[in-house]
């Protein structure tokens, strides 16, 4: 076999060796999978079903149901939720109460999908998180196993408005300043379902864009009134937050502080620019004022670490390769030696990310700072960053 042969003839790198110019850094955030085994669980990025304890993988199935849903890794609209806000997560395999017997995960509720108050029945949950009927909610105790989206829209969990005493009206961001003006979308999402109400005054924001912004609160316009995105205060900023078919969502909050009242500390700094400080996404990231560069970044970067750098009024669209390399070079572990080697294409690994023709598929799982494997035969091992059972190959370590 072509691969046996390699091997053979020292043409492919020993286990744990990396070719010249390959990295080996780490994605911002965590390798999900790292810790727990998918042979009882989950599969090669998540420790949560598909595949459930009885290898189902259809949301249909009880055991595995909207795990995934609810999993995101960077949420548009809601705080990121944890295995932990419905369930024990054991230390050990061992641990009291994970192995019982029966075969199903026991729901605990956190506090912030409402404790003591929240249960699950088998079918529904009703939980601090997903709101209530008295509040306008229209699945307010949303069925586990339907996965369509139905359950998850704005005036699901509460009106929008909800009903009376609340205020009428359409403008949330009137009084929710994470909100966006005139729209349902959120500035900072990890403001939205986390146990408490960001509420001013109506008015207290000073309406967003009144001072900068058009259709959302982002340039153009910027204070001074231009709307050239070769201008470094307007730059990219719609290229960024607008509907994206090819990279996860990009909020106010992916870049800046996102102020609760236009009085709010360091919101007007007196220089007129805004200050850039970017999240858990890009932790090394950095932005230069002096030339409009953004720097040390991941998310122009090859996909590891922080490593991407770009000007902010650099005129678009980006190529799929104007971030990483589509040949393999500079990325991480064995790329190289799957694409040039092989002949593999990113959809090998990657296939519920991307297609053969470098199309992407599910724009919310592409930049969003977690691995993404998914191939046709094999296991991907996080813990031990290794293959097994591929059918090219034996185990071996990426």
């Amino acid at each position: 076999m072509r691969i046996s042969m390699l091997f053979m003839l020292g043409l492919v790198a020993c286990a744990g060796q990396l070719d010249p110019g390959e990295i080996d850094d780490t994605p911002p955030n965590a390798d999900p999978l790292t810790g727990c085994s998918s042979g009882c669980h989950g599969a090669d990025a998540s420790n949560a079903p598909p595949m459930g304890l009885s290898s189902a993988a259809d949301t249909t199935a009880k055991g595995v149901g909207a795990h995934q849903a609810h999993l995101v890794a960077s949420p548009s609209w809601h705080r990121k939720v944890e295995c932990a806000d419905c369930h024990v997560v054991p230390q050990t395999v061992g641990a009291t109460g994970h192995l019982d017997g029966d075969n199903k995960a026991e729901v605990v509720f956190s506090a912030r999908a409402g404790g003591a108050a929240s249960s699950w029945n088998g079918t529904t949950c009703t939980a601090g998180c997903h709101g209530s009927a008295a509040w306008g909610g229209t699945s307010a105790t949303p069925n586990w196993t339907r996965v369509d989206g139905t359950q998850s829209a704005c005036g699901s969990c509460h009106g929008a408005p909800p009903p009376a005493p609340h205020p009428t009206g359409s403008n949330c961001a009137a009084c929710h300043p994470t909100m966006e003006e005139n729209s349902l979308s959120f500035r900072d999402p990890d403001s939205h379902i986390n146990g408490k109400v960001d509420v001013v005054a109506q008015g207290a924001t000073g309406g967003c864009t009144s001072c900068h912004g058009q259709t959302n609160s982002a340039p153009p316009k910027d204070l001074k009134g231009n709307t050239a995105a070769t201008v470094a205060t307007v730059g990219a900023h719609q290229a960024h937050l607008k509907t994206s078919d090819w990279h996860h969502a990009v909020v106010c909050t992916s870049c800046h502080v996102v102020p609760q009242t236009s009085a709010a500390p360091g919101h007007l700094g007196g220089d007129n620019i805004a200050e850039v400080k970017f999240d858990a996404l890009n932790p090394l990231g950095v932005y230069s004022k002096a030339n409009a560069t953004c720097s040390t970044m991941y998310c122009h970067g090859n996909g590891r670490g922080g490593n991407g750098t770009v000007s902010f009024t650099r005129a678009g669209p980006l190529a799929c390769n104007a971030c990483h390399s589509t040949t393999g070079q500079g990325m991480s572990g064995r790329h190289s030696k799957h694409i040039n080697g092989e002949g593999m294409r990113c959809n090998g690994c990657h296939a519920d990310v991307v297609n053969a023709n470098l199309t992407i598929l599910k724009a919310d799982l592409h930049i969003n700072g977690v691995h993404e494997i998914k191939m046709a035969k094999g296991t991907w091992n996080a813990t031990t960053r290794s293959c097994s059972n591929t059918g090219c190959h034996g185990t071996e370590r990426w």
